[in-house]
């Protein structure tokens, strides 16, 4: 049976159609709920350690906009991992600028955030990461042998340190003990034996503020206790192992009641979708290094906790996302209820409510993006050796005492009392394929 149409009922299932074409063209803006899931293929070739595989499936990926910021940090850090540490250093500033940048119009963007979600904001970085990237530039220095540049990086860090310890009062895992850690010993090799005191106390300081799962570092207390005692520094190569991933973020979606729900009202939408990011970490491959040279040796110890960190950092943040996924979620629900006002005549008016509420359902997205190349902790061993050339193995155990990997570097050259810093990376193999069904 055909059904004719008149030219006024034409017009008004025309606008009416347009209407709601508008309405999911907005509510229904791109997100990034599957940014942890993107990053798969670059992570899988970093844990196969194709770093030039990996940096093609980032730049592959075109972050760009308000996902700037995390190709620059991520870039970095696989160049970095490469060993091409000036360009890693190029990366690393452009990503402070822009950080510098963000913090500046944040405001405007959290109220810009409220209209759509998230994921239109621009990627600023949590505090913990905001810490960590001088971590990184510092020691792309001292593997250049730079270290005028390193304690550059040092004093900036302490300016950054104090501004992010201002604006999160009571967050005590935000000491950055462990860059602080790192910049007392750019800070002697450097011959600023007072500063290097001062941030090593710092340091020390720092780790009991934010209560980690491990102690304060021993190779600390005795270098604290060395430069009390006026003793010069030994010649000794630094091992610094990022280990494993750091967390990933997914989406959770919460049912919630729609604070506007009429039952009288046909068509009218019980529940409302409210989208909140979850934090999930993931497994740390290595337990313990144990670097050697002959007959001597030194054991890691952990020296940042960063997934533990970050974890907190992350909770600190969830009041604010989930007050400005409640305010968006009336927000919508309040233009949705206008729109379906309008279209309460039309006689396709029960259809056009059931895609404005799927619009406004489906438009809801949790913010999954991260720093995601950051390791899980970082190691730190020391191995104390004469002055000249050396060939090192560093062995990699397991949870379980199990060997998990060897790395060798040859000829490293140590000078008298100075310090030599040489850094590696160790991911768990990636996720065999699942097999076709």
């Amino acid at each position: 049976m055909k059904v004719a149409f008149g030219s006024a009922s034409k017009r008004r299932l025309s606008r009416a159609l347009l209407g709601v074409s508008v309405a999911v063209a907005i509510l229904s803006l791109p997100g990034c709920a599957t940014y942890s899931a993107s990053f798969a293929k670059v992570e899988s070739a970093a844990a196969n350690r194709d770093l030039k595989e990996a940096i093609k499936s980032l730049d592959e990926l075109k972050l760009s906009g308000p996902d700037e910021l995390l190709h620059h940090l991520n870039k970095g850090t696989l160049l970095s991992l490469q060993g091409d540490y000036a360009e890693s250093n190029r990366h690393f500033d452009a990503a402070k600028s822009l950080m510098e940048t963000l913090n500046a119009i944040s405001v405007t963007e959290q109220a810009a955030s409220v209209i759509s979600n998230d994921t239109v904001k621009a990627y600023e970085g949590l505090p913990s990461e905001q810490l960590m990237i001088y971590s990184f530039e510092a020691l792309n220095y001292l593997q250049l042998g730079n270290i005028d540049d390193a304690a550059v990086e040092a004093r900036q860090f302490d300016v950054k340190q104090g501004l992010i310890a201002e604006k999160n009062k009571g967050a005590n895992y935000l000491s950055g003990a462990f860059v602080r850690y790192l910049n007392g010993m750019v800070y002697e090799a450097a011959g600023e034996r007072g500063d290097a005191v001062i941030e090593m106390r710092k340091a020390l300081e720092g780790y009991k503020a934010q209560d980690s799962d491990f102690p304060v570092p021993q190779k600390l207390r005795e270098d604290m206790a060395r430069l009390a005692a006026g003793k010069p520094a030994v010649s000794e190569v630094v091992l610094i192992l990022h280990n494993g991933l750091g967390a990933s973020v997914d989406e959770n979606n919460i049912r919630v009641a729609n604070p506007f729900y009429d039952p009288r009202k046909t068509g009218d939408i019980a529940m409302l979708s409210l989208a909140v990011p979850k934090f999930v970490k993931r497994s740390l491959p290595v337990d313990h290094v144990v670097l050697s040279s002959g007959a001597n040796s030194a054991t890691s110890e952990v020296v940042e906790d960063v997934n533990g960190i970050a974890e907190k950092s992350f909770n600190d943040r969830m009041p604010a996302i989930i007050a400005r996924g409640a305010l968006r979620m009336v927000a919508k629900n309040v233009a949705a209820q206008e729109a379906k006002k309008r279209m309460q005549d039309n006689p396709y008016a029960v259809l056009l409510n059931v895609v404005t509420d799927v619009a406004t359902n489906v438009s809801e997205r949790a913010d999954t993006r991260s720093w995601s190349l950051l390791p899980g902790n970082i190691q730190m061993a020391r191995l104390a050796l004469p002055e000249g050339r050396h060939d090192l193995t560093a062995t990699y155990y397991g949870s379980y005492g199990n060997i998990v990997g060897v790395r060798e570097f040859k000829g490293v050259e140590l000078k008298s009392g100075r310090k030599v810093f040489v850094s590696d990376y160790y991911l768990n193999p990636p996720a065999a394929p699942k097999a076709a069904n």
